[in-house]
């Protein structure tokens, strides 16, 4: 009996030398990925949130009614993958201007000229896309609607732009507001 107590501790001891490490980034694993999935449900919630907020904002500013702010918000889904795209390739090619300039290599005028004429390309693309935009929302909003919009969109585009300029790069310091006037 001592013997299969012993027998049995040591094979306890053995499997929690062996398993424990095993066991123990198991363990992280789980609570990393109950961490993320907590994190996209806040994100998700706090994104249902905003949208019904601006939905409402709209509304009050805009002088919508219900069936406009459905269609409108419809037709911001719609163009919403293409813009994200669109900004994120103007981004890259962005940013790789930055580096081939920061080089200061004159025999990489190709690679600059290439570079300039693909953001003009995507600049001409997103200026398409609010051209088409602009005539979904012709469809159900006033010319004085859209305007109004408009404006307010570009005002928004503009504080998140400071909002983002303020935090500075993920790994840098952040930055002190702008002074304003």
């Amino acid at each position: 009996m001592r013997r299969s107590l012993i027998i049995g501790l040591v094979g306890v001891f053995l499997i929690g030398t062996v398993a424990g490490p095993e066991l123990a980034a198991q363990d992280r694993m789980q609570q990393r990925d109950r961490a993320q999935r907590l994190d996209s449900m806040q994100r998700d919630s706090l994104e249902v949130r905003v949208r019904a907020r601006m939905g409402q904002m709209l509304k009050t500013q805009l002088g919508l009614s219900d069936e406009q702010v459905r269609q409108l918000q419809a037709i911001n889904q719609q163009f919403e993958g293409r813009r994200r795209a669109l900004f994120a390739q103007e981004r890259d090619f962005r940013m790789e201007l930055r580096r081939e300039l920061q080089r200061g290599d004159s025999t990489r005028q190709q690679q600059v000229s290439v570079l300039l004429d693909r953001m003009m390309q995507l600049q001409r693309q997103r200026l398409d896309m609010v051209e088409a935009e602009q005539k979904e929302l012709a469809t159900f909003l006033t010319p004085v609607q859209r305007a109004r919009l408009f404006g307010m969109e570009e005002q928004l585009r503009q504080r998140m732009g400071e909002m983002r300029d303020r935090a500075g790069p993920p790994d840098g310091p952040r930055r002190p507001p702008p002074r304003r006037p």
